[in-house]
């Protein structure tokens, strides 16, 4: 029979084994003295490298907020003998290794009432899921999310700052290296921000390439300090075939806001700004950012949106996509145009904003929906395409819309398609599945616009029912005089290929640019050189439309 006598405990090899190091502090002459096993769980020299509080202060990461010296010069309570419980949650920057910490004991007071000793235990998480909460939901989550911990600091006026992060240039590893590789980017960045992490913080993956950092007790300045880190470290997330480059946007409250949503606008109009300077770097928000966000956008005064809708001022206009060997007209994208009273006309790229900024957007998109269904049902040859907000693609009332109008236009479903951006399409990608299969099951076509822009990755897009990709004209309308945007495009086309699925190539401006895509095996053109935009006009009145209209 096997010796079962339990052998004596060993504290140091017990406090070793759960990652614990007790220690004393006297805070009059600063001395900081640990237990026995601190260099096996700390990773330093004690003695040597941590001898007093100060020293100590000085291994704690910037971004975990101002010290453990400065804690205990402004910390309250009152000590009636027994000590007073305080909890502590900081990073540790040992070398090239981070280690979160969560630090807890007793202080007592001295004569003036003041903390002059402390006893306590540091407890070392590392990478552990206890030092932060890690989440792939989509934005509704990180809203929630962010709500929760906007709440509770607000309450002690603690600084709270939200990071929105990407990788830049991930549209550039995509063609250079292959969408597996740059699969493998995206979860090596991942990495190196919940590396990143202290206790308390968050990090939430709401995209294929889009991150959401929330870092709590963090100022605007060590945020900074912080994101300089973050870069640094990514950099070499590529495995060295190409070095990353992140793109991010940042603010703080209560500096730059007074509630979650104010908070998440701000620091997402700075990830902007990061990208319409040079699609990576870190930019903070500033009030100048919401005025030059403003200027940058065509004036929406005098755009009464509600009663362009009310009036029926909203019509469509439509372009021809072509077969690209035939050069027929294979299907028609619709666009959005405004009648004003005055008698001129406003395009989507006035409209559209005022109508976000209205709230109104969904309404805009199921009045679209109801106008273009009708003209289809009184051309029954006729394929078209039309485009949905990503607001209106996340909302409830969307595909109920969708169900109601293909069943009262039959024959209408399988030549509508509908187009929604690569953006919306990673924003929740669990959601936007979902959302795809319905809208699939009732007889449409998906097509996902501005394609190529550096955000799908290869995962989402095999895995979304999509029949349609449009590449992003931006890397279409210069091929004549671009290698990098030939190769691109080039690697889009195949990839497309290789998975099945049909291309359109947009704002193709010239024959030879036409010509080249054809041979490329892009299946559809699209853009001014083809086929202009065309009014669309009215059809007689369709029964179904009499019958709801009488």
């Amino acid at each position: 029979m096997p010796d079962v006598t339990a052998a004596p405990l060993d504290p140091r090899r017990l406090l070793t084994s759960l990652g614990e190091v007790v220690y004393d502090w006297d805070l009059a002459s600063d001395r900081l003295t640990f237990g026995s096993n601190g260099a096996e769980v700390l990773g330093i020299d004690c003695l040597h490298a941590a001898p007093t509080g100060g020293a100590f202060d000085r291994l704690i990461d910037v971004a975990s907020g101002p010290g453990r010296c400065a804690f205990f010069r402004t910390v309250a309570g009152e000590d009636a003998g027994g000590g007073v419980p305080f909890r502590l949650n900081y990073r540790l920057c040992i070398g090239t290794r981070q280690l979160a910490v969560e630090e807890s004991g007793r202080w007592y007071a001295g004569p003036d009432g003041r903390p002059a000793t402390v006893h306590g235990v540091m407890h070392v998480t590392r990478q552990s899921a206890s030092a932060a909460i890690t989440r792939t939901d989509g934005w509704a989550a990180l809203s929630r999310s962010i709500g929760e911990l906007f709440a509770e600091d607000w309450g002690r006026r603690s600084p709270l700052t939200l990071i929105f992060l990407a990788i830049g240039n991930l549209g550039a590893i995509n063609a250079a290296l292959g969408y597996a590789r740059g699969d493998a980017v995206i979860e090596a960045t991942a990495q190196v921000l919940m590396g990143q992490l202290r206790q308390g913080d968050l990090l939430v993956r709401h995209g294929s390439n889009r991150f959401a950092l929330v870092m709590r007790g963090c100022s605007a300045q060590q945020a900074t300090v912080a994101a300089a880190r973050i870069a640094a470290l990514a950099a070499s997330a590529g495995g060295g075939g190409m070095p990353v480059r992140l793109r991010m946007g940042a603010a703080t409250a209560p500096q730059h806001a007074d509630d979650a949503e104010t908070l998440m606008r701000n620091a997402n109009l700075a990830f902007d700004e990061a990208r319409r300077l040079n699609g990576s770097g870190f930019v903070f928000y500033g009030p100048q950012l919401a005025a030059g966000a403003a200027s940058r956008h065509p004036a929406t005064e005098g755009l009464d949106v509600l009663a362009a809708l009310d009036q029926r001022r909203i019509v469509p206009a439509r372009q021809a996509v072509v077969d690209a060997v035939t050069r027929q007209p294979a299907f028609h994208e619709v666009l959005l145009r405004v009648m004003l009273p005055d008698g001129s006309e406003a395009g989507a790229a006035r409209f559209v904003p005022a109508a976000e900024k209205a709230g109104l957007i969904e309404a805009v998109d199921h009045r679209m929906l109801e106008l273009v269904t009708t003209r289809m049902a009184a051309e029954p040859e006729l394929r078209v395409a039309l485009n949905i907000s990503p607001r209106t693609l996340a909302s409830r009332g969307w595909l109920g819309s969708l169900a109601s109008r293909l069943g009262a236009c039959p024959g209408v479903a399988e030549r509508l398609i509908i187009e929604i951006t690569e953006t919306a399409a990673i924003e929740d990608p669990a959601a936007t599945r979902a959302t795809l299969d319905a809208m699939k099951a009732l007889g449409v076509l998906i097509a996902i616009d501005d394609f190529g822009a550096g955000h799908t990755s290869f995962r989402h897009l095999r895995n979304f029912p999509v029949d349609l990709v449009k590449i992003d004209g931006a890397f279409v309308q210069n091929l004549a005089h671009s290698s990098d945007d030939r190769f691109f495009v080039r690697t889009l086309v195949d990839l497309a290929q290789h998975l099945g699925i049909a291309t359109v190539a947009e704002w193709v401006e010239n024959e030879d640019t036409a010509r080249l895509l054809a041979q490329w095996g892009v299946d559809y053109l699209q853009g001014e050189h083809i086929a202009p935009v065309t009014a669309w006009p009215e059809p007689a009145a369709h029964p179904v439309e009499r019958a709801m209209t009488a």
